[in-house]
C-alpha cells in the first residue's frame, strides 16, 4: 500500500516539477533584443545538452546573489568591541571615500569584517586599492561575491 501510494505521488508530482524548472536556450539568449529579421538570420547547431548546462549554469550564479569578483577588506575583529570598531572604520571608510561602496559583514563565529568596493577584476580592485592601503594599511584584496551591475544601458 506505502508503495503504491508513494508511486503515485512520485508520478503525479514529476511533471509538475519538471514545469517548475525555468529553461534557457542558447537561441533565446542570443535573439534577446534583436529584431525579427536578426532573429532569422541566426542558426545555431548544437546537442541540447548544452542548453541544460546554460540553465544550469544560470541558476547556479542567480542563486548566489551576485558574480565573483573582487573587494578590499579594511578591517577584521573578533574581539568583544569588534562590531564597535568595524562600525567606525566604515564611517570613516564612507567620509574618506564617499563614492566606494562599504559592507559590513559578520562571519561566524565571532569576525566582524569591513570590505569595500565591488570590482569585476582584480586589476580594477588594484587601481583603488593603493590609495586605499595608505589610508588603512592592514588593508588586503579579497574575492568575494559582489553585486552585479550592468554597465551597458
Amino acid at each position: 500500500m506505502k508503495n503504491r501510494l508513494l508511486s503515485l505521488a512520485i508520478f503525479i508530482l514529476t511533471p509538475i516539477v519538471m514545469a517548475a524548472q525555468e529553461s534557457f536556450s542558447v537561441l533565446e539568449i542570443m535573439n534577446e533584443g534583436r529584431t525579427i529579421n536578426e532573429q532569422e538570420k541566426l542558426i545555431i547547431n548544437q546537442d541540447p545538452a548544452l542548453d541544460t548546462l546554460i540553465s544550469r549554469h544560470i541558476m547556479a550564479n542567480a542563486m548566489k546573489k551576485g558574480v565573483d569578483g573582487w573587494r578590499i577588506q579594511i578591517y577584521r575583529g573578533g574581539h568583544r568591541t569588534a562590531n564597535d570598531d568595524a562600525n567606525k572604520v566604515r564611517a570613516k571608510f564612507m567620509e574618506d571615500f564617499p563614492d566606494v561602496k562599504t559592507y559590513l559583514t559578520f562571519d561566524r563565529p565571532n569576525w566582524f569584517k569591513v570590505k569595500v568596493g565591488d570590482y569585476r577584476t582584480r586589476e580594477e580592485a588594484a587601481t583603488i586599492f593603493f590609495t586605499v592601503q595608505a589610508k588603512y594599511p592592514e588593508a588586503y584584496l579579497i574575492r568575494d561575491v559582489i553585486a552585479f551591475t550592468s554597465s551597458e544601458k
